[in-house]
């Protein structure tokens, strides 16, 4: 899966992982995500690098309904494809 960019590979057992974290049905994929929190302040926009491990996700389902959370994927680095 592709995260800010890179692919990064991701076994089944951490997709499963993470979609657990946000108490999601089985019926939803994860389709993008990002190790960079974005929050708007109500002053500006504000970027805030997640510590290494940590991912914001973005699930969808049928139908385009999406939920999206902060998540702990471990190893997440040392699983990164070659490229």
């Amino acid at each position: 899966m592709f995260i800010d960019g890179m692919m990064i590979a991701i076994s089944d057992e951490q997709y499963e992982s993470a979609r657990l974290q946000l108490d999601l049905p089985p019926g939803f994929v994860m389709v993008e995500a990002t190790t960079l929190l974005h929050h708007d302040t109500g002053n500006g926009h504000v970027t805030i690098p997640l510590p290494n491990g940590y991912i914001v996700a973005a699930f969808e389902r049928t139908g385009g309904n999406r939920s999206y959370g902060v998540v702990f994927i471990n190893d997440l680095y040392r699983a990164q494809s070659p490229g």
